[in-house]
């Protein structure tokens, strides 16, 4: 009897043991796995952040071609396993009568608007087959519950044998200050125009800004006073206006991922000393 018993006793506890170490096998099988998961999903992850990096770098290198002057890359590998896709040139906002600048603008910063196309190198200024906004009034658009803007347009006191002519001149160049303000308490102080109320999403407008005594009008820089905008709009009336730059789109690829940059590159315009009544590029002398 004794001898029965314990051999039950060694069988039972046989089994007992085969189940523990099945269970410690499930437990070991089950940590092996996660490890080697986890890996698996670390080296993914970073061979997509290595490649989305160098796809990135590639993106940006199209638009460093595109901004030194060419116009269309396809196809072409880099050094790094990563390729520019493709890199293109677009006209911004060409033949509309409303440009949006979807930038955001502290007090002082300024966005401008033209009214005469530029050549195709963007070097100089052109009316010739290209189009030239030749209407009567403009509408400046902007937010902000307490910002105010000026207006500054730039125009062209000899026309056609101007600033636009195959041989520039620019001593016939002038300006014309608008300025415009929504609160009542400080136009008292500053004389600016009061500011109308706004459409299209903005807060206020300028009104109609009547350009037709001017001979030629070149373009206008509004400039952001007092507070934030966030974003500005110029709506024109009677014409339609010229590209504003150029849409630099640059797409690069590596290793299955795509990553693409867009710039807006605004032409550019002088620096705003020259609104002033007296400049010199030389030193000044009193006679």
């Amino acid at each position: 009897m004794k001898h029965t018993a314990s051999y039950k006793f060694l069988k039972k506890s046989s089994g007992q043991a085969v189940l523990l170490v099945i269970l410690g096998m499930a437990v070991v099988l089950t940590i092996v796995l996660s490890v080697v998961s986890r890996s698996v999903t670390d080296v993914s992850i970073s061979e997509v952040e290595e490649n989305s990096s160098k796809a990135f770098s590639a993106a940006e290198a199209g638009i460093e071609r595109l901004l030194i002057g060419e116009t269309n890359i396809s196809g072409e590998q880099l050094g790094n396993d990563a390729f520019i896709e493709s890199a293109q040139s677009y006209t911004l906002d060409e033949g509309g009568n409303f440009f949006s600048f979807s930038d955001n603008y502290n007090n002082g910063d300024t966005a401008t608007v033209w009214f005469v196309s530029h050549t195709d190198d963007g070097l100089r200024l052109t009316c010739t087959n290209k189009i030239c906004f030749n209407g009567s009034s403009f509408t400046v658009f902007w937010n902000g519950n307490n910002t105010a803007v000026e207006v500054v347009v730039y125009y062209d006191t000899l026309g056609l044998s101007g600033a636009i002519a195959s041989t520039p001149n620019f001593s016939g160049i002038r300006v014309k200050r608008f300025a415009f303000d929504p609160i009542s308490s400080r136009r008292a102080v500053n004389g600016f125009t009061a500011a109308s109320g706004g459409q299209n999403g903005y807060s206020f407008s300028s009104g109609s800004i009547n350009i037709s005594d001017l001979t030629r009008p070149l373009f206008a820089v509004i400039r952001v006073l007092y507070g934030y905008s966030s974003g500005l709009g110029v709506n024109v009336q009677g014409g339609v206006l010229p590209s504003q730059g150029k849409l630099l789109v640059s797409r690069g690829y590596s290793g299955g991922t795509v990553r693409q940059v867009e710039v807006a590159d605004y032409y550019r315009t002088p620096l705003s000393v020259f609104e002033a009544g007296l400049v010199s590029s030389g030193d000044l002398s009193k006679q």
